[in-house]
């Protein structure tokens, strides 16, 4: 409950700070499952991550689990001229999970 409070929080805190006026532009990145070590780390089993990649290709959109290099991109992006009207906004790196769940067919 903590982890899902903190993240709201942070949306909230990421549409609400006015800095526009100063020049400063806040977004935010929401990853969904990353292919990083916190898998391991959190459960001590480090193959845990194979469990994760399976469920992403089961039940995510695009069929896979993240890397690190799709949220980094996001990063890029939102830090770009291209999105140099963009603020307030909370970029979704999830792979298309939580706008689009899967349907059985």
């Amino acid at each position: 409950m903590a982890y899902g409070m903190s993240k709201c929080a942070l949306d909230m805190f990421t549409k609400c700070l006015e800095l526009g006026p100063k020049g400063i532009r806040v977004n935010s990145v929401n990853p969904a499952a990353i292919r990083t070590p916190i898998w391991e780390t959190v459960t001590g089993n480090k193959d845990y991550v194979n469990t994760v990649e399976k469920h992403c290709q089961d039940n995510y959109p695009l069929r896979r689990i993240g890397e690190p290099e799709d949220v980094s991109e996001a990063v890029a992006y939102l830090c770009s001229p291209v999105a140099s009207f963009i603020t307030g906004a909370i970029l979704m790196v999830d792979g298309g999970v939580l706008r689009a769940p899967m349907l059985p067919c």
